[in-house]
């Protein structure tokens, strides 16, 4: 059974920042009318329960009449409220005419609105195919003039999401998600010379999620009010939901994980990311996801947590108490929570730290903004979930002014901002090159990128030859980088003999990750080094590693992996004799809140060893150096590791790693360790139970007949045998154990109705979140192939037709396949229950409503 809630799961993470909170913590009460858990000096209320018939909202703007206007994800339209006062209550109404383009998604026409703003005379409104303005022309409190600024790439959930003004109050800013792929013909302050840039052969995300996705990536932009300019500001993002601008006029979003990442070297973690001009936050598919340090690209200014980032605003916006608005509020879908983030100036950027602002179980939070009274208001819902409006108000409103001291770094800012003046046009020349070129070795990392990125905006041989003069080493290894990416392979000789000239022990830990990055995208950028360019590169490093820092032994291991260097395994091996498994930060009493959290925490008690994940994808196609002792340790660690837990793509990584090793093997070798290649074993599925029956055609409708009453006096054992013969444990995790193929239904009975569940189950195409969507694919010759996309190349494609079992690929050569699109048809296929009679059924659901907890009320005795 594969329940195809598909809402975005949690994962636990690697964690930087202050995690820890208390349950019900200092400050922190429940609020008896909601049931909100908040600060203690703040009013919860209910306003509004948005019946069925109006949707599930995930968009809100207030219009300049204090009204909120809001939008149903899929096809149930536009609405505005107006707030209840003293003198009236809350009164909702329709809008009509509003533009809609009925996107299938299983059984679902999604189309609605995913942003609004109200600015410059006009309602913005962005949905997953276009940006669109709409406006009242004939001034009768109607909109009737809806005009489309652009047509957007549909993404699905990872479409353009939320748009806001300028800082300047000049323009607007638009985000989106990596599936909603900037448009062509929009230009960017970065040169467009994206790639992959993963030195080492990636790893595609072996669910298949994302795998035709290129860089850039999620993507800002930002556009004049009549949408007839757009420039790209930042990219390298995976799904960021919202926009918010501090005091200072900076921008910043909220960035998402992918939970399947979870366990792998390379899992990002939601994060809070300063969006500076011509920023590149590294977001690749699979393993090629850049990790944080990379020296061509901007670093969060904090790893939030788990969950599914939604909506964010900056305090100063609100009457909340003057310690509140220099905060930024985040909103998570996924636990409920919202959290204070304080950032602390740090050189030209920032620091920042968490705290727990609200929870509720179940708030599915997906929008968020402070109304013109200065209360925030959130709403819940999102993927046909129960919708509701809330308001949180400050007991005492905040009558200061707002602080608008620039604070102690705005020099550095301003710097900052200087270099960024030469960012997306080459019209700088020599002036851009003679300013930025003294800051490629600042102190400061933002300004270290923007000067980088305003030498490379100008024309190659104004700056070519400076590099390849440079003494200091710090400018010579950022002109590097920039040369690597945008010169010709003749330059590479000159180039490694430059770099390799770098006193490496007298370089500083940031400086010697930074030469690394720059070797790395000298064989990326310029192809492969010859035999005698490896040697010196090899003399240059090698003697280094191992170290002390675990992120320069990662980049240590990359590159002399790749040039295959001759101590690289034996040094590497016994690193992972003696590397520890990571101590993960967490915030423990989140997860102990939340039924997927707590198996999170089981999860940790079997945590996989990332660092020797990075490894052992280093080393998977290293042809010598390896004793048989060697071989047999690290094949014997891989199958060790499989026994490991992590996200749904973990298994799937180590296979792959494995696999690719054993392709790689000479056959002489092959022999000797035979006995560790053998196929991993997966779910037996003749050896699921089978249920007592009679079995039953069931319908949602016709299973719901025996739910009128309230669950009560279930058997536990028998909801759990109903859970492996409906084949559910085949594809989904459960109380820690199952397949991966499908969502993780650890806390569906925190989130969805029992009616929910039945649609589900028995409808199963009903809605189908991209994360788990199969392919249709139509071959030259006719035919079709229908499965999970595991990959797509350049000289072939993989489909996995079997969602039992990822591991069984069909492979068909790229020349063969005519199209490939989204299929409307789940993977799970329906009547999974059809065998169980109405008592295991309800058996079943109880189960899943449980959490796995046999002392849950529903097996409680009426």
């Amino acid at each position: 059974m594969k329940i195809s809630f598909c809402f975005l799961l949690p994962a636990f993470l690697l964690l930087k920042g202050n995690l820890s909170s208390a349950q019900n913590g200092p400050g922190l009460v429940v609020d008896s009318d909601t049931g909100i858990t908040l600060r203690e000096d703040f009013d919860a209320e209910l306003l509004y329960t948005v019946p069925e018939d109006q949707g599930s909202w995930v968009a809100m703007s207030f219009d300049p009449k204090g009204r909120l206007v809001v939008s149903d994800q899929d096809d149930k339209g536009v609405f505005r409220l107006t707030l209840p006062d003293d003198d009236q209550p809350l009164a909702v109404e329709s809008l009509k005419g509003f533009p809609y383009e009925p996107i299938n998604w299983g059984k679902r026409k999604v189309g609605g609105a995913l942003g609004f703003l109200h600015a410059f005379d006009s309602l913005y409104m962005v949905t997953m195919t276009g940006l669109y303005r709409c406006q009242d022309r004939d001034g009768d409190d109607s909109y009737d003039d809806f005009k489309l600024l652009k047509k957007l790439q549909m993404g699905y959930e990872h479409s353009a999401h939320s748009i806001i003004k300028t800082e300047d109050g000049k323009g607007l800013y638009l985000v989106s998600g990596n599936y909603g792929t900037i448009p062509k013909d929009v230009p960017g302050l970065q040169p467009p010379v994206w790639q992959k840039d993963s030195l080492l052969a990636a790893m595609p995300d072996q669910m298949g999620h994302a795998v035709s996705i290129k860089a850039p990536g999620g993507w800002v932009a930002r556009l004049s009010p009549d949408g007839s300019e757009w420039t790209m500001i930042s990219s390298g993002f995976r799904n960021p939901v919202d926009l918010a601008i501090n005091l200072h006029g900076e921008l910043f979003t909220f960035d998402s994980d992918l939970e399947f990442d979870v366990g792998s070297p390379w899992y990002r973690p939601t994060r809070i990311c300063h969006v500076t001009s011509a920023s590149e936050f590294g977001w690749r598919n699979g393993s090629a996801k850049w990790p944080e340090y990379f020296a061509d690209s901007i670093g969060p200014v904090l790893n939030v947590g788990p969950g599914s980032p939604t909506g964010i605003s900056f305090g100063h916006h609100s009457q909340f108490p003057a310690e509140y608005q220099n905060k930024l509020f985040v909103c998570d879908w996924t636990f409920g929570t919202i959290y204070l983030v304080t950032l602390k100036e740090d050189g030209s950027s920032y620091s920042a730290s968490k705290e727990e602002f609200l929870h509720g179980n179940p708030l599915n939070i997906t929008a968020m903004r402070f109304g013109p009274d200065g209360n925030m208001y959130f709403l819940t819902g999102g993927r046909n979930t129960d919708s509701r409006l809330y308001r949180i108000s400050p007991k005492t409103p905040s009558k200061l002014p707002l602080d608008q001291d620039p604070g102690g770094h705005q020099a550095l800012r301003d710097l900052r901002h200087s270099l960024e003046a030469f960012h997306g046009s080459n019209k700088g020349g020599a002036k851009a090159i003679e300013t930025a070129w003294p800051h490629l070795s600042h102190e400061d990392r933002c300004i270290r990128y923007a000067a980088r990125l305003a030498i490379e905006n100008q024309d190659l041989s104004l700056w070519r030859d400076r590099v390849l003069a440079e003494v200091n080493p710090r400018s010579l290894i950022y002109g590097a980088i920039a040369l690597a990416r945008h010169a010709k392979p003749e330059i590479q000789a000159d180039l490694l003999n430059k770099l390799n000239a770098i006193d490496w022990a007298e370089l500083p830990n940031i400086d010697q990750l930074a030469l690394l990055r720059a070797y790395s995208l000298c064989f990326i950028r310029l192809g492969p080094p010859t035999e005698s360019q490896k040697t010196k590169v090899i003399a240059q490093v090698d003697p280094a590693y191992p170290a002390k820092d675990d992120s320069l032994n990662a980049e240590l291991c990359r590159v002399l992996s790749y040039l295959h260097a001759p101590k690289v395994v034996a040094k590497t091996i016994a690193l992972m004799k003696t590397t520890q498994s990571q101590t993960l930060a967490y915030d423990k009493t989140m997860l102990e809140r939340s039924n997927y959290g707590q198996d999170i925490l089981k999860m940790m008690s079997a945590t996989p060893n990332s660092r020797n994940i990075h490894y052992a994808y280093c080393l998977r196609r290293v042809p010598n150096g390896w004793s048989l002792v060697d071989r047999k340790f690290f094949f014997g660690w891989l199958n060790e590791t499989l026994e490991k837990q992590g996200g749904k793509s973990f298994a799937g990584y180590i296979r792959a790693i494995r696999q690719d090793a054993i392709d790689h093997l000479p056959d002489e070798v092959r022999a000797s360790v035979s006995y560790l290649l053998g196929d991993i074993a997966t779910i037996d599925l003749s050896q699921l139970p089978i249920p007592k029956g009679p079995p039953v055609v069931w319908t949602v409708d016709s299973a719901m007949k025996h739910f009128q009453e309230p669950l009560r006096g279930r058997d536990f054992e028998s909801g759990k045998k109903m859970f492996s013969a409906g084949r559910c444990i085949a594809c989904h995790r459960f109380a820690g154990e199952g397949g991966y193929s499908g969502p993780d239904l650890g806390s569906v009975g925190n989130r969805f109705s029992i009616r929910d569940m039945l649609v589900a189950i028995c409808e199963p195409s009903a809605s189908i979140s991209e994360q788990y969507q199969a392919s249709e694919v139509v071959l030259t010759n006719g035919g079709t192939q229908r499965g999970r996309l595991i990959y797509k190349n350049e000289q072939e494609i993989a489909i996995a037709p079997n969602p039992f079992d990822y591991s069984q690929t069909v492979k068909t050569p790229a020349s063969d396949v005519e199209s490939i699109t989204p299929s409307q048809v789940s993977m799970m296929m329906p009547g999974m229950i059809n065998s169980m009679n109405a008592e295991e059924l309800k058996d079943l659901i109880a189960y899943l409503v449980s959490s796995g907890n046999p002392k849950h009320e529903v097996f409680q005795k009426k």
